[in-house]
């Protein structure tokens, strides 16, 4: 089996095209993208699609705190890569670079966000027969951080992307190396929040879900020990490239998170 917790788009749609097939020949899991940034969001998503006639999701995902070293290279990687959202069952190619201000569940100011590099749900959710369409923003609470990843990528949009691959990575590497950020403190349960938010629709149907969590980089661990242990003990639900909700199912992954105090009940109305 293969897991991991990258789950940037142009990753997630290379490890399908080139080895799905061979896992699903074996009957082991291809499942990448395993983390609170992608995994709570799938939660939140598959609590939203318990209600009948849904084909529409907006997901919205955000964290409070410092990216760590690897997290802040992801964000780079994603620039030199094309992002999608799903329309009718269709991948289409998101605008160039800008921030996207959203509604925050709660509270009253606005948070800014980006499509971060078109996230893994879109892939997910493709083929999945309730599905159309899916749209993903996401972020952090920092707003100057955020401001400064959208100049950076439409920095990057206009002068390093038009250069030769080779040029165009190593321009890349020279930027990420400017920016690249330390360690952060170990998490704090008050303050390294996260939301996860769906507003799902249909043509006479709606929903809307939120899940608050705490401390992503905990889910995260949790997440991928408990996919492990599962892997270990037996059988996943599907084989093949899947997603974590797939393979494991949402209310599990739901009832680990909650049973080690990381996430509340959903809020759904």
């Amino acid at each position: 089996h293969y897991i991991d917790t990258t789950g940037e788009q142009n990753w997630i749609l290379s490890s399908q095209a080139d080895w799905a097939d061979k896992f699903e020949d074996s009957r082991l899991l291809l499942s990448a993208g395993i983390a609170q940034m992608y995994t709570t969001g799938e939660i939140a998503a598959n609590f939203a699609l318990e209600t009948p006639g849904i084909d529409t999701l907006d997901i919205l995902v955000l964290w409070k705190g410092a990216p760590t070293t690897a997290s802040t290279e992801t964000i780079f990687t994603n620039l030199l890569s094309d992002s999608f959202f799903l329309e009718q069952n269709q991948y289409v190619q998101w605008p160039p670079p800008q921030g996207y201000e959203v509604n925050l569940p709660g509270v009253h100011q606005t948070a800014l966000t980006l499509p971060w590099g078109g996230t893994s749900h879109p892939v997910w959710f493709k083929d999945d027969h309730r599905v159309a369409n899916v749209k993903v923003l996401g972020g952090v609470f920092d707003r100057g951080l955020m401001e400064g990843v959208v100049q950076i990528s439409q920095m990057v949009e206009e002068q390093i992307k038009p250069l030769p691959e080779a040029e165009a990575k190593a321009a890349l590497a020279e930027q990420a190396a400017a920016l690249k950020a330390d360690m952060p403190p170990r998490e704090n349960q008050r303050v390294n929040i996260s939301i996860d938010s769906v507003h799902a629709s249909g043509p006479l149907a709606s929903v809307d879900v939120v899940i608050r969590g705490t401390c992503n980089y905990k889910q995260t661990g949790l997440l991928q020990a408990y996919a492990a242990h599962r892997l270990v003990i037996g059988e996943p639900d599907v084989v093949g490239f899947g997603s974590a909700c797939q393979a494991f199912g949402h209310r599990e992954l739901f009832g680990t998170l909650k049973s080690f105090g990381l996430v509340s009940d959903p809020k759904i109305s």
